[in-house]
Parts: structure tokens; sequence; C-alpha cells
């Protein structure tokens, strides 16, 4: 793809959506083509997406692969919030009818301190498994709020820090697309979203679609 920038209209992007124009949010889109660099191509592709999301795109598509494809299954990093919630909402309003999961890296209370404190296997599994169901309920009733006819969510909770369970999610799922926030915010919240975000890209290749996140 050209490293060239192109602004589409949400009825213009260039991925294939049957859904009718006139069912199709106005959301503002800049794609932009992978770029090589000598040291840092993680760094400087990033900052490129951001400028652009703060020149005013509510979105950016960030082409990682040489040819274009058709996406099919994308991959969504939430923790349930109300944030989150609104990104994924923004997310279908700019993407074509597909596949998408719903990755929930948790950990279970205690972690690793129960076993270090002696505390026998049973317990310790236990504890885990209702981590689990309670990861998966809260992924459940937050799905429910979605309202989507034309996407299809999938839920995957697992127990790993973030970057290592996106990634790892992304190739054992064959993801075409990264749905991520675009690491908003200021002072400490802002650095630890844009490291995770170096983090993730610099573990995957697949594309990568930045949105809006909040600025407090």
């Amino acid at each position: 793809m050209s490293d060239q920038s192109c602004v589409f209209p949400s009825h213009a992007l260039p991925f294939p959506d049957s859904r009718p124009a006139a069912a199709r949010p106005a959301v503002s889109t800049v794609v932009l083509g992978w770029q090589p660099h000598p040291w840092w191509p993680v760094l400087h592709n990033l900052r490129r997406a951001q400028a652009a999301r703060l020149g005013g795109a509510h979105a950016v598509l960030l082409v990682r692969a040489a040819a274009r494809r058709r996406y099919r299954h994308a991959l969504f990093p939430t923790d349930f919030s109300g944030a989150s919630l609104a990104l994924l909402r923004l997310a279908i309003a700019v993407l074509p009818p597909m596949t998408v999961t719903l990755l929930h890296a948790y950990r279970a209370c205690g972690d690793g301190v129960l076993q270090a404190a002696g505390v026998g296997p049973r317990t310790v599994d236990a504890c885990l498994q209702r981590a689990e169901r309670s990861a998966r309920a809260a992924g459940w009733r937050f799905a429910r709020q979605v309202r989507s006819t034309d996407t299809r969510l999938s839920l995957l909770a697992l127990r790993q820090p973030w970057a290592g369970a996106v990634a790892d999610s992304a190739s054992e799922s064959g993801a075409d697309l990264l749905v991520l926030a675009d690491g908003g915010g200021t002072g400490w919240r802002q650095w630890r979203q844009r490291a995770r975000l170096r983090a993730l890209l610099a573990r995957t290749d697949c594309d990568v679609l930045l949105l809006a996140g909040s600025r407090h």
C-alpha cells in the first residue's frame, strides 16, 4: 500500500461493506500504509497514526499487510468499562459486518500470592475458576449492551498480561484486525496505554484500527 494517507468517509472505506449507505454512520477515517523505519518502525508508525487522530479523524486504519484483503475477524481487547463500550460501538460504525472477538485479560484475586502462601492446588484452582466465570459473566453483560444485528460477537477470557494475551490470541485466531484505543488521556494513563500499544504492535503483524479514546 502507498505510504500516502487517505481520508475516507464511512461509506467509502477501502473494504467492502454490504450495509446500505443510509445505515452507515458518518465516521471520518484516515487510512495509513505502514512505513519502514531503520530503527523504530513501531514508534514511527504509531506517531503517524496518533497525529492523524489529533488532526480530527475519528479513527485511523493502519494497514500493515502488503495486499488488501477483506476483513472477516477483528479482535477487540476490553475491560468492560463504559469507555470500552463506546469504542466498540464506534468500531461497529466504522467496520463492515464481521466477527468481533471481545478479549478480556483478567487476573484472579491473589493470583501468584496464593501459591507463595502455601495454599493447596485445589483451592487455587477453585479461585481461578471463579475468577474466569466472573470475567465471562461480565463479558456477556457487556456484549448485550451493544445491540448490533450486523456484528457477530464472541468472548475470550485469558489469564495473561495484556500484551501477551492480545498477541497470542491474534496469532492463534488468525484475526485480520486489532481494534484499539489510541492512547488518549494524560500523564501516567497516557504513558501506560501508549507503552502497551508499542509492545503489542511489536508482537503482531495484523492491521490496526485506532479509535478515539477518552481524553480524561
